[in-house]
């Protein structure tokens, strides 16, 4: 059969060809795959990647390019042609890394314990010692042997003549291996019949020794395991997320766990709870700013005392990175004939570490034939090809390797193989690594079957997800009946009914939180400036100042208006204003601001969202964008489109999220934000009015969207009084101050370990606002009114007060939930007293 799809294959410097030897006929292992493909078409094969990337879109996969603007939105990029590897090959594959694995963690154990290895000279000091990356307070504790190296990922090329070489060593915090099982979700879907017929070895049964080889490192039954994450603007954080889930874990970052007595805790909002293991995907040198990097906001303040206590076990453990330098490869071979009397059936590629004066020779004479990296990966270097170099950078390189050559490794150049990669109707040729997995179970070592191939994203160039290139799923094709274990539940397969929620960490119940304020701020001051804008283009004196009143209720601390006290502001500069507070996103206060910090956040839960919210949450985070000046007349069109994507947002958060712990946070921080705004709205009529002022009237039933409402019941005639009743103390008004307080106390009571004197708090305000008999308060022109207040008998005097100690009370009822939930602190005693 020849290969009819596949475009002339181009030999990158005579690089191996891993579908054909000849560019006609495929290889016996490809043979079944190509003639598949033939049979689908390219039209078929064109529809099927459009389902892969639609199934990208729909599950949220996404990895940071940090130099691309879509930043951490940016989907993940499969080609749907899989990586084949034969079964002989394969198990010539795992044995390497396997007894790389083994190797490597036997060194570790040696770094860090007795230090043999240094001491007769096998291993040159400068590379541990000058190490940024080993980590001395971890000097001489005890590791249980098979957590050194919880997992190892191996980064394999293939020479021209066939040979698998391995490029580096990730023993951190290696990372891929989700994206490999999320590939082969979607390669399997996209080519059922293919892949059925293929008997390929399923990736299930590794993850599953994963999790059973994690629970064995703890020293309880049914152990709390954790995986620590430094957070969503990492580049792999779907990955994160995903593996979390898949193998039943609490996905947490640094600041959702705390060290209490030499333990690790996750803080949750039913209390602390034990952790007994950690898989890290942080860095080691950012696990604990105490021990460790001082200006680390990734770590736990206090884990390395807690690991060396023995109390939690970190896998990879900490300090495992000072074995992931390239520099350390030319001492491998020696290092493996010490210390286990083999030698190494996977090659490393050539590699020279410049701070020996033999190497650095070598190096400086062959620059051009070389690639030069840091020796220690944390320098933050990016790989250099001397031969690529102006006269002048060259010469600066050279000057700086020779001043420093211990700070530098150099490979050997080779050509990767080339493997078919579909786009544009046809097959074409692209360079790739394989990255393998291995894991220590405690009883023996396991590799992932195949694992995560990447793909270059241009003819010949380097093969980086962080430059652009994409993936493909690695099939392993077994010659013998296969496992098809899944952890994934069978379709045919009843499952275990059950409503309750698992913990929620505190981190995610003040993200939520968060996320309902701020949706219910960018609401109040869109409704306030659009109210604001409608009318001030036609507004007089009197009119100007009642919106002067109204742009108060804000509380802008980068406010362009003068000071009340020195004059009033020109319609000018009421407008330059009210333009600022909508689109500066240098202001904190404007609704751009709060727009940003409305996507941000929910980004950060999007787990706990569904698709369609995060959809509006984008819309919502672009809706004030234009490509051009907007006059003050067009804000009010913008403003409303604003606003119905976040009535949009509430009715989703009121209808689709269940009523656990996630919807009363997110709920407690919506009610608590209106209670806010409208009692600095209210505020500003229990002030003495004039007849002037009565516009504010109508402005604030209309920032309250209670219109309607004081309509049906008073049509036109507008009266204090009667707009204190629709917004202050209407119980059946989901938008008065009364409806907000009585929700929020509802809602804080079903909280676990409410505290009863908050509680009493928000009852107390409510008992208060109801007290208030709004019949009996009566509106005196101004200076009547300066009389009554002197007098100190009007029933405003006494409102306003109340109102003003509820607007102090408010902010401190939110510092206490906070405490109380997500910081773990303790509270301060509050009260609404007079």
């Amino acid at each position: 059969m020849t290969v009819d799809l596949y475009q002339t294959p181009l030999r990158y410097g005579g690089a191996y060809d891993e579908l054909s030897a000849d560019g006609v006929n495929p290889r016996p292992h490809w043979a079944h795959l190509m003639e598949s493909l033939r049979m689908i078409g390219p039209e078929e094969l064109g529809q099927r990647c459009a389902r892969a990337e639609r199934r990208i879109r729909e599950n949220g996969i996404t990895y940071n390019i940090y130099s691309d603007p879509l930043g951490a939105n940016r989907p993940w990029e499969i080609d749907i042609v899989p990586f084949l590897i034969p079964a002989g090959e394969w198990r010539y594959i795992e044995q390497g890394i396997i007894q790389r694995a083994k190797l490597l963690s036997l060194i570790l154990e040696d770094i860090y314990g007795s230090q043999s290895l240094l001491k007769s000279g096998h291993l040159p000091a400068e590379l541990v010692y000058a190490n940024p990356a080993f980590l001395r307070p971890l000097v001489g504790v005890c590791v249980p042997s098979h957590s050194y190296l919880h997992m190892l990922a191996v980064d394999l090329a293939r020479s021209p003549d066939g040979q698998w070489w391995v490029l580096s060593d990730r023993t951190q915090a290696p990372s891929g291996s989700g994206y490999a099982l999320e590939n082969r979700t979607i390669v399997s879907d996209v080519l059922p019949n293919v892949f059925a017929d293929s008997n390929v070895l399923r990736l299930a049964p590794f993850f599953r020794a994963q999790r059973d080889a994690l629970t064995s490192l703890a020293d309880r039954s049914n152990p709390r395991i954790v995986l620590l994450t430094p957070g969503p603007h990492n580049e792999t954080y779907f990955e994160h997320s995903y593996i979390a889930r898949y193998l039943g874990f609490a996905l947490v970052e640094g600041a959702d766990l705390t060290v209490r007595d030499r333990c690790v805790y996750l803080k949750t909002v039913d209390g602390l709870e034990r952790v007994d293991v950690i898989l890290r995907r942080v860095d080691d040198s950012f696990c604990d700013p105490l021990e460790l990097r001082s200006d680390s906001l990734l770590g736990v303040p206090g884990l390395v005392d807690a690991v060396v206590a023995g109390n939690v076990k970190v896998a990879n453990a900490l300090g495992s990175g000072v074995i992931e330098t390239a520099a350390i490869m030319p001492f491998l071979p020696g290092l493996s004939r010490h210390m286990t009397g083999e030698s190494l059936k996977l090659p490393s590629v050539a590699t020279w570490w410049c701070g020996q004066s033999y190497a650095y020779d070598w190096v400086i004479k062959h620059l051009d034939s070389v690639v030069l990296k840091p020796a220690f990966p944390s320098c933050g270097m990016e790989p250099v090809f001397a031969a690529k170099l102006e006269p002048a950078e060259k010469g600066r390189l050279t000057a700086q390797l020779k001043a420093f050559p211990h700070e530098y490794v150099a490979q050997e150049q080779i050509a990767l193989s080339n493997a078919p990669v579909w786009g544009n109707g046809h097959l074409y040729s692209r360079s790739v690594v394989l990255r393998a997995y291995v894991i220590n179970t405690g009883k023996g070592w396991t590799a992932i079957p195949g694992g995560l191939v990447r793909v270059a994203e241009a003819e010949g160039s380097v093969v980086s997800m962080q430059r652009g290139g994409h993936s493909k799923d690695a099939w392993v094709l077994w010659d013998s009946p296969v496992d098809t274990f899944s952890l994934l539940h069978p379709r045919n397969q009843p499952v275990a009914l059950r409503r309750g929620s698992p913990d929620v960490p505190s981190s995610v119940a003040d993200r939520v939180y968060w996320l309902g304020r701020y949706v219910e701020r960018a609401e109040n001051t869109a409704r306030i400036t659009r109210s604001m804008m409608s009318r001030v283009g036609r507004a007089g004196p009197g009119e100007l100042a009642c919106l002067v009143r109204l742009h108060s209720c804000l509380r802008s601390r980068h406010s362009k208006l003068p000071k009340a006290k020195k004059r009033r502001p020109t319609a000018l500069e009421f407008e330059n204003e009210l333009i600022s507070v909508v689109s500066d996103l240098k202001r904190t206060d404007s609704l751009a601001f709060i727009l940003s910090e409305v996507y941000r956040v929910g980004n950060s839960v999007r787990e706990r969202l569904s698709a369609d919210m995060m959809i509006l949450i984008g819309q919502l985070r672009t809706s004030l964008e234009t490509d051009r000046d907007v006059q003050i007349p067009e804000y009010p069109a913008t403003l409303t489109l604003c606003l119905e994507l976040l009535s949009a947002f509430s009715g989703m958060e009121r209808e689709n999220i269940n009523r656990g712990l996630g919807w009363m946070f997110m709920s407690i921080g919506r009610r608590l934000e209106r209670a806010i705004y409208l009692t600095r709205m209210i505020r500003q009529i229990t002030l003495p009015l004039s007849e002037q002022d009565w516009p504010l009237l109508e402005c604030l039933l209309e920032v309250g969207d209670s219109t309607m409402t004081y309509r049906t019941r008073y049509y036109t005639t507008l009266q204090p009084v009667a707009v204190l009743d629709v917004l202050m103390a209407d119980e059946n008004n989901p938008r008065s101050l009364d409806f907000q307080l009585a929700h929020l106390a509802d809602i804080y009571q079903k909280l676990p370990r409410h505290m009863a004197d908050d509680l009493k708090a928000m009852q107390d305000a409510l008992t208060m606002l109801r007290s208030f008999d709004l019949r009996t308060l009566s509106y005196s022109l101004p200076r009547e009114a300066l009389k009554a207040r002197a007098k100190g008998s009007e029933g405003l005097v006494r409102l306003e007060n109340f109102l003003g100690s509820l607007e102090r009370l408010l902010p401190s009822w939110s510092d206490n939930l906070s405490s109380r939930y997500f910081s773990h602190a303790r509270t301060l005693p509050i009260s609404v007293g007079l």
